[in-house]
């Protein structure tokens, strides 16, 4: 690095080198954006492997195999911009979810998009009253509801 600033002075005949450096890896780490983390919440491992793989590009994605192990991790984990749940689970449904972690004051904010099996008006309509900001189905393509989550992340 001495010789490089070395160098420089040379270059610009002594002149001073007030401008800070623009050289790439020359970072703080608080310039350093942090990566935000979407929660998957789903009994059916090979949906949440399918997610997880197209989300990982742009997320850290945590997982949870039905609504109980989502609540438990809760209180463990910081909030992350978004979870991604399907309504219909062993334990805790979806639904059952949502509810408890809206009266979680971390949680209460994080959006929640359903990916479900069901495609009745009633579970769309009780998604809704527990706060979803999307309902969709799991037959809709994957890079649809990645692009999806990202629009609601951003």
């Amino acid at each position: 690095m001495k010789d490089a600033l070395a160098e420089a002075r040379a270059i610009s005949g002594g002149a001073s080198l007030d401008r800070p450096s623009t050289v790439p890896g020359s970072f703080s780490p608080s310039s350093i954006k942090a990566r935000k983390t979407v929660l998957l919440v789903d009994p059916d491992a090979s949906m949440r492997a399918r997610l997880k793989a197209a989300l990982e590009p742009y997320y850290d994605v945590i997982e949870a195999k039905d609504g109980m192990e989502a609540v438990e991790m809760a209180g463990s984990i910081q909030a992350p911009a978004m979870i991604v749940s399907e309504n219909v689970m062993p334990r805790v449904d979806g639904f059952t979810l949502a509810k408890v972690l809206r009266q979680n004051p971390i949680m209460k904010k994080v959006p929640i998009m359903f990916v479900s099996s069901r495609n009745s008006p009633q579970d769309v309509t009780q998604a809704l009253m527990v706060g979803a900001c999307q309902y969709v189905l799991k037959t809709t393509p994957v890079n649809d509801i990645v692009a999806k989550i990202r629009k609601i992340v951003a």
